[in-house]
């Protein structure tokens, strides 16, 4: 990463944030933040681990500091309103009775400081006949009709397996939140941001909602086959678990196909025509993958792609940590976890404008930052912190 394209203390430096969040849509939206030099402060209940052996929890609450708080508790309660006055963002992703019950309602803030800008991402929204049901990703990829655009027939639809309404929500928030913070520094006034999981999927399908209400459109599911392209999908190569993906746009990608295949049959004139492999695509099919069954994924990809054709290797989750291109681009960052050692995870998409990642940290368990947060940034004693400890309102790491 050149100097002049990055940050040192990233564009969001000065911004904090309180960040009520779990799983995974809440804390995406806050780690961006938090890449971008925001300070982050992780409001944890100390009853619940937070770090885990699989990583996931490392890879979303990286450059954050964590406090452990019971809110429950009268003063733990005053601390969270405390860290409110000096605060900029409060984003959390409970059930909305969650905040009720604890009575930490935008309203209740706002009177601490007006300038507070709250975003809840519940479910469902704050509203609404399903307002107090849970959900995740999975839930709302559902309830937008996703797992009914994909699979390999029509009468099994399939789950993306990545939980959508997940990201597309945490990267929702992180727009809007923006929004809310250039509206606030025109106006000097906060906002309060309903944003519900399950309708963050559903708004990146509008072209199936158009076309079914214009003249009824259902779409085809067809696994990877395509409506005008073939040979089009993923053909197993040599090793375990390796495949290719490839897409015969046209006849002459069709041409020179085949003459690499130099396959008998493949060489029909009656196939330079779309219509014709359409219809006999099983066929195709079947000797494609014969001859892609004894092939090295990579090496016959760049075969490919040097004749002019579509193709490329489906990486699995170890493979694209050593995708040369992007390491090139320095896409990934190597940090070095106190229980696990150097660990490789992804970096930032948007190049530029996040602090120095020699400077980014790893994730806190819960508490590691408590005193921290109470002595220097509201001014609480060490007999303060001891006390607070005693009566387990706050865990000190």
């Amino acid at each position: 990463m050149s100097a002049k394209r990055e940050n040192a203390q990233g564009s969001l430096a000065g911004l904090r944030v309180l960040d009520l969040t779990r799983v995974w849509a809440g804390p995406l939206a806050t780690r961006i933040y938090g890449d971008y030099g925001a300070n982050i402060i992780k409001i944890s209940d100390p009853r619940v681990p937070l770090i885990n052996p699989n990583g996931l929890n490392s890879k979303l609450n990286r450059n954050k500091k964590n406090i452990g708080l019971r809110l429950d508790k009268t003063k733990g309660r005053n601390i969270f309103l405390e860290l409110t006055s000096v605060s900029d963002i409060i984003i959390e992703n409970f059930r909305p009775r969650v905040m009720r019950n604890l009575n930490i309602t935008y309203e209740t803030l706002a009177r601490i400081n007006p300038h507070i800008i709250m975003c809840s991402m519940p479910g469902f929204g704050l509203e609404g006949p399903y307002s107090e049901y849970p959900a995740f990703g999975t839930t709302a990829e559902a309830l937008a009709g996703i797992p009914g655009l994909i699979g390999y027939d029509s009468s099994l639809p399939i789950s993306t397996g990545v939980a959508y309404g997940d990201p597309v929500s945490g990267l929702n928030a992180v727009g809007i939140l923006l929004t809310a913070l250039r509206h606030r520094n025109i106006t000097g006034t906060g906002q309060f941001i309903d944003i519900a999981l399950a309708a963050s999927p559903a708004c990146n399908l509008g072209e199936f909602f158009a076309a079914n209400s214009s003249n009824g459109y259902k779409p085809t599911i067809n696994g990877n086959k395509s409506e005008h392209y073939s040979p089009h999908g993923a053909y197993k190569t040599r090793g375990e678990d390796q495949w290719i993906s490839i897409s015969i746009t046209n006849g002459k990608s069709w041409k020179a196909f085949t003459e690499i295949i130099d396959n008998t049959i493949l060489n029909a004139e009656d196939y330079c025509v779309f219509e014709n492999r359409k219809q006999d695509e099983k066929l195709i099919d079947a000797h494609i993958s014969d001859w892609f069954a004894s092939k090295d994924a990579e090496e016959v990809m760049f075969q490919l792609q040097n004749r002019g054709i579509s193709a490329g290797v489906v990486s699995n989750n170890r493979q694209l940590l050593s995708d040369p291109h992007l390491n090139e681009r320095d896409f990934f960052v190597d940090m070095n976890e106190p229980l696990f050692g150097v660990k490789r995870y992804d970096g930032q998409s948007i190049r530029g404008n996040f602090k120095n990642k020699s400077d980014w940290e790893t994730a806190e368990d819960v508490g590691e930052s408590s005193k921290e947060i109470l002595m220097e940034l509201l001014g609480y004693t060490s007999d303060d912190c001891e006390t607070l400890e005693k009566e387990g309102t706050v865990l000190f790491r």
